[in-house]
């Protein structure tokens, strides 16, 4: 394997960086600071609108599990593929767009080559959503949504397996976050309770699998989104993850291409004739979707993608909060609050240390950069 120059090791860092920005239902919405350019480490103070999108942001995002814990009797093969497919329907034609009318020749060329790039994201986009939404059926709201947002423990745990360069900092977060998915299984296996909304450690396995697939989905999208255009990459990955689940829900769960109201199985494209889901799918797609997932990617151009993380880190808790205010969520066991804030703050350790790491690693890569050059230009002097 070739090794990388310190120049690729910087430009990865700061990738990385951006991509610790985004939350973890959202890299299908766009590429954050990779494509746009910002750094956010040199910005000054971020303009007040900023704030307020974060804001408007995490209550989006926070929001669609809610969602889609409103729709218990459609199947989750079914249910993510819905919220794909209308994703993509509204991505369409930004993505043409850009194609036609900025997109030069030689991009189109790269494009067309990896397109079995794109339908391999766009698998696990789609394994990811679908575990995510199979665990919204199979275990607590809670739950699933602390679990979900382990991602950046499961990446440094990922980078201590692989022998990769990890801080003491990372480890202990990861640790920490080992014993408090720990305790929300125990917490799941003493709950008591039974049926749609209750903890249980098979949605809790299918939730952290699929914290898992997008830290897959996160390594390979990095890269295709450093050059690919924002709408483009977005509609062809969604695209890909929607056929994905669609074939799924056909093969799986029997749902069929036109709905029979005579049959149990639902329709492939049921959302888009239905007076009762269409409002809820359209909610999924335009406000978690567009406005929670985009303004966050939008944002890695003014704010630190430290800050962005943690604030990201709240969606369990907002997102709980607003389902139990709906009645939507019953009061949790009580070792649910103690794995859940354990969770939390491995979340924040990890990130913290994560982020600290990487500039330092930054620093000391553009440090060697610079002596490099100087003695270059000493050695050229001297001949």
């Amino acid at each position: 394997m070739a090794r990388r120059t310190e120049g690729e090791e910087a430009e990865s860092s700061r990738l990385l960086a951006a991509d610790w920005g985004s939350d973890p239902h959202t890299a299908a919405f766009g590429p954050g600071s990779a494509q746009d350019g910002g750094d956010p480490s040199h910005k000054t103070s971020p303009p007040l609108w900023t704030w307020l999108l974060l804001i408007a942001s995490v209550l989006a995002f926070s929001s669609s599990g809610i969602v889609f814990s409103m729709m218990p009797e459609v199947p989750a093969m079914t249910l993510a593929a819905w919220r794909l497919q209308m994703t993509t329907a509204i991505m369409v034609p930004a993505a043409v767009f850009e194609v036609v009318a900025q997109m030069d020749t030689n991009t189109r060329w790269r494009l067309a080559r990896a397109v079995w790039t794109l339908l391999l994201n766009g698998s696990l986009l789609a394994l990811h959503f679908g575990l995510w939404v199979l665990s919204l059926k199979t275990t607590s709201l809670p739950h699933a949504m602390l679990f979900v947002c382990m991602a950046p423990v499961i990446v440094a745990l990922s980078m201590w397996i692989m022998r990769q360069p990890i801080s003491w900092g990372e480890l202990g977060g990861t640790a920490l976050g080992t014993a408090g998915a720990a305790l929300l299984a125990l917490s799941s296996a003493h709950s008591g309770a039974a049926g749609p909304g209750a903890a249980s450690w098979r949605g809790d396995l299918a939730a952290l699998a699929a914290a898992a697939l997008f830290v897959a989905y996160l390594s390979i999208g990095r890269r295709l989104r450093a050059w690919m255009p924002i709408f483009t990459y977005s509609t062809l990955v969604t695209e890909a993850g929607a056929a994905v689940l669609t074939l799924a829900a056909a093969c799986i769960e029997g749902s069929t291409p036109r709905h029979d109201p005579r049959s149990a199985h639902y329709g492939l494209f049921q959302w888009a004739s239905s007076a009762s889901y269409f409002p809820k799918i359209a909610y999924l797609a335009v406000v978690p979707g567009l406005l929670g997932h985009t303004g966050f990617n939008a944002l890695v151009k003014y704010m630190d993608p430290l800050i962005l993380t943690l604030v990201g880190t709240m969606e369990p808790l907002v997102g709980s909060f607003v389902g139990h205010a709906m009645g939507l969520v019953e009061l949790p066991h009580p070792l649910t609050y103690i794995g859940g804030a354990v969770v939390l703050a491995s979340t924040v350790i990890v990130s913290v240390a994560g982020h600290h790491r990487q500039k330092a690693e930054q620093k000391e890569s553009e440090r060697r950069i610079r002596s490099k050059s100087h003695l270059t230009t000493a050695s050229v002097q001297l001949t």
